[in-house]
């Protein structure tokens, strides 16, 4: 689910906005969800709460505080989000990119123009994939990808077995998790019908078992054999050859 942050205090640029980007989302079959905002300010106090978001559209100048001063306090808490400035001026570009923005986009909207920026911003969304989003008792939650050790299967649910200790469950399949990692930024490799585990926290490897950094074990299927150490030894020699 691709999370979208609206901020605009002139409600008809907002709301052409959420719409441009519903409607861009139907046609592609892109699952989003949207938040619409009419000041800096409730957006900060939302993203306080811990509403995160993948893609923040920002008017540079508004009412009720600016947009360069919002996205330097939301910086403070999400590094990853990714940045749209909106404004009728040029002065302040120079400013943004010291913001790491993703782009800009100048008033009048225009829809083509629009279309083209969601659609990169989008795609590069889904090829950093940093964080692992999941829903458990109508709440939804993210986890940072490095810090997740492997992924359990049991029944019905999946246990995240997360770095420092601890769990977190969902309803889910293991074959939904594997097929949206391949896209991630950070590998995981399934070696057992029970387990997905990430690349970079396996210390130590042979034929029939895997050793992670916080000490774990866990075997490697006879099926799957084959598949996890090509693919181990692809993502070994890549770092290598770096």
């Amino acid at each position: 689910m691709l999370r979208v942050a609206v901020c605009d205090d002139e409600k008809i640029i907002a709301n052409q906005m959420e719409k441009c980007v519903l409607d861009i989302c139907r046609r592609e079959n892109i699952p989003v969800d949207t938040d619409v905002f009419y000041s800096g300010k409730s957006l900060e106090q939302e993203i306080y709460k811990g509403t995160y978001y993948d893609l923040i559209y920002m008017d540079i100048q508004m009412a009720k505080g600016d947009g360069i001063t919002a996205a330097k306090n939301i910086r403070k808490i999400d590094e990853n989000a990714l940045l749209i400035y909106v404004s009728g001026y040029d002065k302040y570009l120079m400013e943004l990119f010291r913001l790491d923005v993703f782009t800009f986009i100048k008033k009048p909207i225009d829809n083509l123009q629009f279309e083209k920026i969601f659609l990169d911003a989008n795609r590069k969304i889904n090829r950093q994939r940093l964080y692992f989003n999941y829903q458990y008792k109508k709440q939804e939650f993210k986890l940072l990808c490095m810090d997740i050790l492997f992924f359990e299967s049991t029944g019905r649910k999946i246990i995240i077995h997360v770095k420092e200790g601890g769990e977190r469950v969902f309803n889910g399949k293991l074959s939904a998790v594997e097929e949206w990692s391949v896209n991630g930024k950070i590998p995981f490799l399934r070696i057992h019908q029970s387990y997905l585990v990430n690349y970079h926290h396996i210390s130590a490897r042979s034929k029939t078992e895997v050793k992670l950094t916080d000490g774990t074990k866990l075997p490697v299927s006879e099926e799957r054999q084959k598949a996890f150490s090509n693919s181990y030894s692809r993502l070994l020699g890549s770092e290598i050859d770096m």
